[in-house]
Formats: C-alpha cells, structure tokens, sequence
C-alpha cells in the first residue's frame, strides 16, 4: 500500500511538473508571437531613424490627407489674393505666398500688393514687406521704423503714386527712401481689390500649406515610440516591452529544465 501511495505521489508529482512546464511553453509562444511584430516594428523604425540624416528625413514631407488629418493638419482655409502686376501675392492662414512659393508668416491680414521700383509693395494690417521681383524677403517694415499705424487699404493714383490708409489718414510711400508722408484727405485713390488665383497656383499653395507640416522623421518616431495611436499605442508599447522580458525569463528557465534533464520523461523535445 505504501509503495503504491509512493508511486502516485511520484506520478502526480510528475505530471504536475509537465503540467507546469507545457503552460510556460504556451505562454512562451504566445508572448513571442505578439511581441515579434512590435520587435520587428521597433528594429526597422530604429534602423531608420538611425540613417534619418543620411536619409533626409527630416526634410522629407507627407502629403496624405488621412494622415495629415489624423495629425490634425486641417487642409488650408480660404485664400486671400492681390496682384501686382503680373505677380500673385496670397495669404492662407498666416502665411503669406509668392505665387505658390512661401514668402513669409504674419498675425495680420493681407490688405494690398503693389509695385515699387523695382520691387513689390506688400501691406498687412500689422506691417510692410518689400518683396523681390524673384519672390525673397528684402525688407520688412513695422510700426518701429516709422509706418502709420494700423493699416487697412493700400491703392495708388492716376499717375502710379502709392497710398497707404490707416487709422491716422492717408499717406504716400516713397519706394526710393521707403518712408511715408501725410496725404490730404480728399486724395483720389484707387484702392486695391482682392483678386482670384488660378485654381493650379491654389492647389499648389495648399499641398505646401499641408505638405510641410509633417515630416517622415516625425512618423517614424511615433512609429517607434507607439505615439501614433496615442495613448493606446504607448500602452501597446509598454505591454510589447514587458512581454520580451517574460520571453527572457521563460526561455531561461525552459532552457535550463532541458539543459538539466528535467524534461518529460527526461528527455529534451
């Protein structure tokens, strides 16, 4: 009776072992299987962002609308345009546009685009900008160098003379000096008139609009990170990284059950 009551305790304790070990070789699997796509995703977006200078990638842009949208890059609001001459000169959102080249960012609102000499007159309501015949910045002028205050129109007269109005009154620039000096009041001016751009300069100001506002380095990073889901990505991050640890420790102990000979029936599978 003895030996049997010993034999069974022997076999429990047997299967119990078995038991144990084929519920770590199962969760052994299943951690490796779930935790090998997010290895995999961490290895090459590592790899990339490593070679993210050799690659460009931070001057490397997206121009997927779900993606922008997922971003919340929204698409680019109504376009403000003024001619002079030959050139466009559009505003969308706080960016101001040479034809569809960015030029500049303001806080004020397009009022009027004209030429001077040998450049091109700019107006907001916060400011002036001289603008190249080639499209580049060449002088930007605010209240702090002597602008009237609060501008709203800009136009010209019958013989070309250029007119800011403000809050002040009237005033004439002098494209040679860039200085102002007052005008009378009953001054004829013709005053600037919104225009409308060509639908293909439009398109193109609003691909740049959105196009620069997401680089590839940044997907890749929150690629890496699990940021692109938001708060659940970096949950699925941290489960991933908690899993590969568990993978560690399993492996270890199922490694060393074989390497002592302690599997079924003491034999390795």
């Amino acid at each position: 009776m003895a030996s049997m009551t010993s034999a069974l305790r022997l076999t429990l304790r047997t299967c119990s072992k078995i038991s144990a070990r084929s519920m770590l070789k199962t969760w052994h699997r299943m951690a490796g299987l779930f935790a090998a796509v997010f290895l995999l995703l961490l290895t090459v977006t590592g790899l990339l962002l490593m070679q993210a200078d050799d690659l460009d990638l931070n001057n490397r842009y997206v121009s997927n609308d779900g993606v922008l949208d997922w971003y919340g890059i929204r698409p680019a609001p109504p376009p403000l345009t003024f001619a002079a001459n030959k050139n466009l000169i559009t505003q969308v959102g706080g960016r101001l546009y040479f034809e569809s080249n960015f030029l500049l960012r303001t806080d004020g609102q397009l009022i009027g685009a004209t030429p001077a000499a040998d450049e091109i007159l700019v107006a907001t309501t916060d400011g002036l900008v001289l603008v190249t015949t080639g499209g580049k910045v060449a002088e930007k002028m605010d209240e702090t160098v002597g602008i009237p205050h609060a501008p709203t129109h800009l136009g010209t007269t019958g013989d070309g003379t250029i007119v800011l109005k403000s809050a002040d009154g009237l005033f004439i620039f002098e494209p040679l000096s860039a200085r102002f000096q007052s005008a009378p009041a009953n001054l004829s001016v013709r005053w600037q008139d919104p225009t409308v751009a060509p639908a293909g300069t439009i398109e193109a100001i609003n691909r740049n609009y959105r196009g620069t506002g997401l680089t590839l380095e940044r997907i890749i990073i929150d690629l890496h990170t699990g940021r692109l889901l938001g708060p659940l990505g970096v949950t699925l991050i941290t489960i991933a990284s908690i899993l590969l640890l568990v993978l560690i420790v399993s492996g270890i102990i199922l490694w060393t059950q074989r390497a002592l000979g302690n599997g079924a029936n003491g034999s390795s599978d």
